[in-house]
């Protein structure tokens, strides 16, 4: 069993706020900090490790274009 993983990003919080806001302000279904968070991660791994597949376990992004 792998065990949850408690990152303190408190420093961060502030960041996180403003970019989650950003995210759903054009969202069709809010995504919660977690999952901005698993967003970002997905991303940095696209760009520094193209060879690695991700799997992404989160919500869907998806932008309304209006």
């Amino acid at each position: 069993m792998t065990p949850k993983t408690r990152i303190d990003l408190t420093g961060y919080r502030v960041y996180l706020d403003v970019l989650t806001d950003k995210v759903n302000k054009d969202a069709l279904y809010p995504m919660s900090m977690t999952d901005v968070v698993k967003m970002l991660i997905e991303k940095a791994m696209n760009d520094y490790c193209p060879d690695i597949e991700i799997v992404p376990l989160r919500k869907r992004y998806y932008k309304l274009e209006f």
